[in-house]
């Protein structure tokens, strides 16, 4: 009789092999989205910090240009506590809306005068805590990935003059 010796791979060979391949395979195409989806959150953070400062730094512009025409109990008594919109190159409080976005313009600008709707939305909270303090609230929230998020900056303004 003949023996035959038998060269290649079985079929349980290949199909172990086949598994352990996939699920290689699905945990690399599993770590590929999860990061980006982390670049995406990354970016929308950053954008709504930078809003958030721009947000205090309108205020403080506005604060200063009041007190050297006046004197801050004058522009403190002007403000009344409450939410309130801003933007760049307005020298003034806008009054708030929530179901009014932040839009983009084609320089790249936030503001709500032109430009396409982002997923932003800016809200500015004054809060007078004594003669000589106000507190100030900027909320950022977004709509991403089916879900609303925020980001709350709060600073303090004095009485400096």
């Amino acid at each position: 009789m003949f023996k035959y010796k038998q060269k290649g791979f079985t079929l349980i060979g290949v199909i172990t092999t086949l598994f352990i391949v996939s699920v290689g395979l699905v945990g690399v195409i599993n770590l590929a989205n999860m990061s980006l989806k982390s670049a995406t959150t990354s970016k929308m953070r950053l954008i709504a910090s930078g809003l958030a400062q721009e947000g205090i730094e309108i205020i403080r512009d506005i604060r200063r240009a009041n007190a050297n025409q006046t004197n801050w109990s004058d522009w403190y008594n002007a403000i009344s506590n409450g939410d309130y919109r801003v933007q760049y190159d307005k020298e003034y409080l806008i009054s708030f809306s929530s179901t009014t976005p932040l839009k983009i313009d084609a320089q790249g600008y936030y503001q709500y005068d032109s430009g396409n709707d982002s997923s932003f939305y800016r809200k500015i909270n004054f809060y007078k805590e004594s003669s000589n303090e106000l507190k100030l609230t900027v909320e950022i929230k977004w709509y991403s990935r089916g879900r609303w998020s925020y980001l709350t900056v709060e600073d303090r303004l004095w009485n400096w003059k």
